[in-house]
């Protein structure tokens, strides 16, 4: 076990300079630059221009520099924002998308589990056949209908909630609800194919023999291995959702990370773009890891060499 985290450990670091190498490397075929206008610049402008932020050096020096500032935690400065570090671009509208995706993530996962048990324990009912059908609905509604047609109808019809965020606390709850949709319908599914394999298993049928009371079956063995699919997808779906998106932050106007990667590509901010790409990369593969953890401690029948 102890030699597995090590190994990953070590995985993280190389795969992340994969990324972001790829990225470097994508960025820098794309045409044009970020000083790049409608409007030619002069010659000389231009040529200080690629020397103050050293694009006049060869192609591998560049590279080599990006390198070294990555592996020393230090993106550097944001070409489009004078004065601001990425790090300190990243610090400030990082805790946005972070409330809303943990937010969002709670709300999925009660009412996902909530369901998908349900669905489980009355399988071929009208209770089975309307979870699933709410699921398909979450999952057929993409977030960019979804969140125009709630500000449309708690904003401009109803007056429950603002449009937008406005620093309260009901300003979070459309662009929780919106977000919460899509991975509630998917965990509701992966609860009833997980708790329907498990309580067809032997091992439910020699608890329910010992005379073990249905909820205690349910609770203490069924839910516990029906709920492995469900950890397998909190790892991506919570780094996805703590990393920003895109058209929630836009349609809701929240500064969060999603946002701001979106305006750094239009504007083709290099560091900031490199910046947030490795900060969302090490976080998936933190999140992966550490549900890879849970798995080894809290069901033995898993083990890593």
């Amino acid at each position: 076990m102890l030699s597995y985290i090590i190994r990953r450990l070590i995985i993280i670091i190389p795969m992340a300079l994969l990324v972001v190498t790829l990225t470097w490397g994508l960025i820098r075929m794309a045409p044009g630059s970020f000083y790049s206008s409608e409007k030619k610049l002069p010659p000389a402008i231009e040529e200080n221009i690629r020397k103050k932020y050293g694009l006049d050096k060869p192609v591998i020096q560049q590279y080599g520099i990006m390198l070294g500032n990555i592996v020393r935690g230090d993106f550097g400065d944001s070409l489009k924002y004078e004065g601001q570090s990425v790090n300190e671009i990243i610090r400030r509208h990082f805790p946005y998308s972070a409330t809303i995706g943990i937010l969002a993530y709670i709300l999925a996962l009660i009412v996902g589990l909530a369901a998908g048990i349900i669905a489980a324990l009355k399988q071929n009912t009208v209770a089975d056949y309307g979870s699933m059908s709410l699921a398909m609905l979450g999952l057929s509604v993409p977030n960019f209908v979804l969140g125009p047609i709630l500000v449309l109808i708690f904003s401009l019809w109803l007056y429950w909630l603002p449009p937008a965020r406005t620093g309260g606390v009901s300003s979070y709850v459309l662009p929780v609800i919106t977000l919460a949709a899509i991975y509630a319908a998917y965990i509701a599914r992966l609860t009833r194919a997980g708790m329907l394999e498990v309580m067809r298993s032997d091992y439910i049928r020699t608890a329910r023999a010992k005379g073990l009371s249905e909820w205690k079956v349910l609770m203490k063995h069924a839910v516990r291995g029906g709920l492995i699919p469900v950890v397998s997808f909190t790892g991506p779906a919570l780094a996805a959702l703590l990393a920003g998106t895109v058209v929630v932050e836009r349609v809701f106007a929240i500064p969060g990370l999603g946002n701001i990667f979106i305006q750094s590509v239009l504007n083709r901010d290099e560091p900031l773009i490199l910046g947030i790409v490795a900060f969302i990369w090490i976080k998936i593969m933190i999140l992966n890891f550490l549900v890879d953890i849970y798995y080894a401690f809290f069901y033995p029948r898993i083990r890593y060499e």
